[in-house]
């Protein structure tokens, strides 16, 4: 038996072996799917997490206004740089 629930679809193991387009197709939609096997849990398949671009991560970056933009800038050029490069596992 297939239940369907929103988001999320319970499945048995008989009936994944007997309606996997059925499942597949739950997936497609975006639900996961919860396998059981008498009455216990053997496990959730979930649909991939959408990719991201470049482009739109960059998007989601809050804004810096320019007053604290100006304050980052003046951080930066305060702090005295060298062009060492250290182990940071070693003392």
């Amino acid at each position: 038996m297939i239940l369907t629930g929103g988001l999320m679809t319970t499945v048995t193991a008989t009936d994944l072996a007997r309606r996997t387009n059925q499942v597949l197709d739950a997936l497609a939609r975006g639900e996961s799917v919860t396998i059981t096997r008498n009455n216990t849990v053997l496990g959730t398949i979930s649909p991939p997490e959408q990719a991201v671009t470049l482009r739109d991560a960059f998007e989601r970056i809050p804004k810096m206004s320019p007053e604290v933009a100006d304050r980052y800038m003046a951080d930066i050029r305060n702090v005295d740089f060298d062009d060492e490069v250290r182990d940071p596992r070693q003392k």
